[in-house]
């Protein structure tokens, strides 16, 4: 047996009838007349079918179980949420008022003395509405007895 070369081969092996693409569309246009010339498939349609199909199916089925998504209680839980919330940042829990009477001294001197500078207290104070007598009450008798208690040697100290 000799083996072929695919790229040789001149026939495909295929052979059909004489005029057979002539007669072909006789033979079917024959098939199909027949198929439609039969009157009985096999299935009935009863009639007014389509007509009362839609009544039928709306009868038989069941109306679904509706459940609301937003009810009494969801409401009532919403809402006292909600309402926390609000009372939590207004009760203002975290900031307590600082008042003058819960400074302790010691704190108040001693940023006097490390944060502030004289010239920023001399641009605050305007020295034609103050006079020395608005702080002092001098008497002689006083100032007498002041003096006399100074020890000069507590001074030299210093």
């Amino acid at each position: 047996m000799k083996k072929e070369n695919l790229n040789t081969i001149k026939q495909s092996g295929f052979k059909i009838p004489n005029a057979y693409f002539d007669t072909i569309e006789d033979q079917i246009m024959s098939q199909i007349s027949i198929k439609n010339s039969c009157e009985n498939s096999g299935f009935k349609i009863p009639e007014n079918y389509f007509e009362t199909i839609e009544d039928k199916i709306i009868s038989k089925t069941q109306q679904p179980k509706v459940i609301k998504l937003i009810n009494k209680k969801t409401i009532i839980t919403i809402a006292s949420i909600a309402a926390m919330v609000v009372l939590f940042f207004n009760l203002n829990l975290f900031n307590t008022p600082i008042t003058f009477d819960s400074l302790d001294t010691e704190t108040v001197e001693t940023y006097i003395i490390d944060e502030i500078d004289l010239n920023d207290l001399n641009s605050l104070i305007d020295t034609e509405q103050l006079s020395q007598t608005d702080f002092i009450n001098y008497n002689a008798t006083s100032i007498d007895n002041y003096l006399d208690e100074i020890e000069i040697e507590d001074l030299l100290d210093q």
